[in-house]
């Protein structure tokens, strides 16, 4: 059990740490303007804010189930 969880969390550590197309998007801005990298990384944090909050709402697995919903 510990050798998985210690497999687990490096695993995770490896994703979370890797650039991803968000990171892309912030550093092409910020070389445009520091404002402008600014305003990227705002919206980007607000968009991730709110799926998490939509998701902790459990409105995630109701569009998942639902295809109505998710349409």
């Amino acid at each position: 059990m510990p050798t998985t969880l210690l497999a687990f969390l490096g695993a995770c550590t490896l994703v979370a740490a890797s650039p991803g197309p968000s990171t892309v998007l912030i550093i092409k801005q910020s070389l445009h303007s520091r404002r402008s990298g600014f305003l990227t990384v705002l919206g980007n944090e607000t968009g991730v804010f709110i799926w998490g909050v939509v998701a902790a709402l459990g409105l995630t697995a109701l569009l998942t189930a639902s295809e109505v919903a998710s349409t």
